[in-house]
């Protein structure tokens, strides 16, 4: 018979540190390892049926044993497109090119990557506190929300609100140019409305 425990290894009830998270960090620089195609896929059907990309990630966690992505590329391309957003958002407002790069590195890294470590900690420690399940069956696996998990529902939440205000925003330049030129037409200081708009 084949022994459960090894003697010269350390039995996995030992605590031991996560090797996810390191190897997570260490692929944020290797384009090479990173799956773009089913990043943009995911990105696609966050917007449009965020159904299916919560089932693929039961599917992951069936295959896997992990909620979590294991592949950066979802962080490092919502990055990228946030940080295209806030530049063009930059060249149609901002008048110097030292308050358009502090806005840059405010939006990508307190608006999107501290608050949503802050958040992702903060539902982490109080789903696991709170929220799971005690089994009574001793033959049930112990489950635990893992941290990059929780940092994934807070990437999966930011993209498509920021797919929406990246478009309205991009648009509404042209609208706020057409209303104060026409109401600027008529001798006014102030924007009209669509309806005042549509008559004129």
């Amino acid at each position: 018979m084949l022994p459960t425990v090894s003697k010269t290894r350390p039995s996995s009830s030992t605590s031991r540190p996560n090797p996810m998270f390191p190897q997570y960090l260490r692929r944020i620089v290797k384009w090479q390892q990173m799956d773009i195609e089913y990043t943009f896929w995911q990105m696609l059907h966050l917007c449009t049926a965020p159904k299916v990309v919560y089932q693929h990630t039961k599917y992951h966690k069936q295959t896997k044993n992990q909620w979590a992505r294991d592949d950066p590329a979802f962080v490092v391309i919502c990055s990228l497109l946030l940080a295209v957003a806030t530049v063009a958002y930059c060249a149609a407002y901002d008048h110097s090119a030292a308050h358009a790069v502090f806005v840059v590195i405010s939006v990508l890294l307190f608006h999107f990557l501290l608050a949503g470590v802050f958040l992702a900690t903060c539902c982490w420690s109080l789903t696991n506190a709170y929220l799971r399940e005690e089994a009574p069956n001793s033959h049930v696996v112990e489950q635990r929300v893992e941290w990059l998990y929780a940092f994934d529902v807070h990437c999966n939440s930011f993209f498509p609100i920021n797919t929406l205000f990246s478009v309205t925003s991009s648009g509404s330049p042209w609208f706020y140019t057409c209303t104060a030129v026409k109401s600027s037409f008529h001798g006014g200081s102030f924007l009209l409305s669509l309806p005042q708009l549509f008559r004129l």
